[in-house]
């Protein structure tokens, strides 16, 4: 997702492109289908803009109310795109520790059955025990911390990221409410 973003400079030439379309008169099919050609984080946002224009324009709201649910779609629908993986990362970092902690249960659980069995005169049967929990945990903790890190790394350039898309995906619903007030006006 990220390596495939734009830069800001070409973030804005693609905003105003769009935004060209739409006071020149393009059609919402033109727009939804320029959305599909352009990919990415822009694309797809702004095409469910559009889309969700369509419907919120049919209802009886003011241009204010309009103008709050449409950039809480270019929010939303921004959210998703950028955080679309994360999850997955964060259901591993979350998994492993878990995964680890079980693997801590079930040697213990053997040291004790071992010292059921022989007594404490048997060191190596609690060693054994004792030597698979700490692998199980040290190795679930080799994974979940990067994947944490990771997970956290991520996170942090989406919530960048969808920061700085914010005004381009507000200057794209105010030109499409100067595009509707102007036909209501008409």
């Amino acid at each position: 997702t990220y390596a495939r973003l734009r830069s800001e400079e070409d973030l804005s030439e693609v905003t105003n492109d769009l935004t060209s379309r739409i006071d020149s008169g393009a059609s919402f099919d033109q727009l939804r289908e320029y959305c599909g050609e352009l990919g990415k984080l822009e694309g797809e946002v702004y095409a469910e803009t559009i889309q969700r224009f369509e419907h919120v324009s049919r209802e009886q709201r003011s241009i204010e109310e309009m103008r709050v649910e449409m950039n809480g779609t270019v929010e939303r629908v921004a959210d998703i795109y950028l955080e679309r993986y994360l999850s997955v990362i964060q259901f591993v970092a979350n998994s492993v520790v878990l995964l680890g902690l079980l693997g801590t249960v079930n040697g213990m659980i053997g040291a004790f059955e071992g010292i059921a069995e022989k007594g404490l005169g048997e060191p190596t049967i609690v060693a054994a025990g004792i030597s698979e929990a700490l692998i199980t945990t040290v190795t679930g903790l080799v994974i979940a911390v990067p994947a944490l890190a990771i997970y956290t790394y991520f996170s942090m350039r989406a919530e960048a990221r969808a920061t700085q898309f914010e005004p381009y995906g507000h200057g794209f619903v105010d030109a499409l409410l100067r595009r509707w007030s102007s036909t209501k006006a008409a």
